[in-house]
């Protein structure tokens, strides 16, 4: 475990034969102490091979989560042995699995988010090696927050990677992931992860989404637009505002946490862009950079730059070091 992040890390695998039922054992621990009490059976024969990330902020618990082929219950034994109360939402990253809950059946595939309810019995099944993320935030906050109820959350329903709830699936997942390289970073956006979930589950449900997690949704839809567009350098905000679907006015309240609004962020935007391509096209020009990322000269590129970093982008090239994170 990192002793300042509090991410922990479990691996399972490498066995068969007599050893298998051991490794299910290690496994079916691991995901009990990740999650909630759960049972594990193989399915097939062959090697298994499992691993968790997992790491608690506050009342959101996040992870990533790969394993070879098995199915996973949630028994009402089981649940009588905790009292604890979860939503679980789950993020499909690789291979595919079905979740069975409330006499409903999910398909779900890379991309596609589902929401089940540690209070109601359920079980995944995986025929092949698969890796999701997972979120897991007390249904008592979601209560709290949004006034959403165990029997409101759409369980065991598929939210496609295209639907207005694919933008929250989108965000978590990068959140489960960025764990992995910078924790910290995870534990300043994990806040706004139970107002995301009350977002997308009033969405799903045809509901109106309450006001403040109106709010986040927007700002994570406006981050979207801004990353798919950066590299135009004619985006403005009218356009950001219209692609969102939200007023100017909208725009700059949801964004007021930067001094000038809009114009903050997508230079921010624009400027994680460039030095990605610094590092992973040092071939390119400086020049070719600024105008990949979205700058209309070098002049305003150069500036911007030291702005956000503090340093050129000649000498975080050398480096690949910022004096201070965007």
């Amino acid at each position: 475990m990192d002793a300042l992040s509090g991410v922990r890390r479990v691996e399972v695998g490498g066995g068969q034969g007599r050893d298998a039922g051991q490794l299910f054992e290690q496994w079916e621990a691991g995901l009990t102490d990740a999650y909630v009490p759960l049972a594990v059976s193989p399915r097939g024969s062959g090697r298994f091979r499992g691993w968790i990330t997992h790491g608690v902020y506050g009342d959101v618990e996040l992870s990533t989560v790969g394993a070879s082929r098995q199915r996973v219950d949630r028994t009402r034994s089981l649940i009588a042995r905790t009292d604890e109360e979860f939503l679980l939402t789950s993020i499909q990253i690789a291979g595919h699995g079905r979740l069975h809950q409330d006499g409903r059946v999910a398909q779900v595939g890379p991309g596609e988010m589902v929401f089940y309810d540690s209070t109601r019995p359920y079980h995944w099944e995986f025929d092949g090696d698969w890796e999701m993320s997972a979120v897991q935030v007390p249904l008592s906050r979601l209560r709290q927050r949004a006034g959403i109820t165990a029997p409101e959350i759409p369980t065991a329903t598929t939210v496609a990677r295209s639907s207005p709830g694919g933008v929250v699936a989108g965000f978590l997942r990068e959140l489960t992931e960025l764990q992995n390289t910078a924790p910290e970073q995870a534990a300043m956006l994990a806040g706004s992860t139970v107002d995301l979930l009350a977002s997308a589950i009033a969405l799903i449900s045809g509901r109106q989404v309450p006001g403040e997690s109106a709010d986040t949704l927007t700002r994570r839809q406006v981050v979207e637009f801004m990353r798919r567009h950066c590299r135009d350098a004619t985006l403005t905000v009218e356009a950001i505002a219209a692609g969102c679907g939200v007023s100017r006015r909208t725009l700059y309240r949801v964004l007021e946490e930067f001094e000038e609004g809009p114009a903050t962020l997508l230079r921010r935007i624009r400027i994680e862009y460039a030095c990605g391509l610094l590092t992973a096209r040092r071939d390119l020009p400086v020049t070719a950079v600024a105008h990949s990322a979205g700058f209309s000269t070098e002049r305003q590129f150069y500036r911007a730059f030291r702005v956000e970093t503090g340093t050129t982008p000649a000498a975080f090239r050398e480096t690949g070091i910022l004096p201070r994170t965007l």
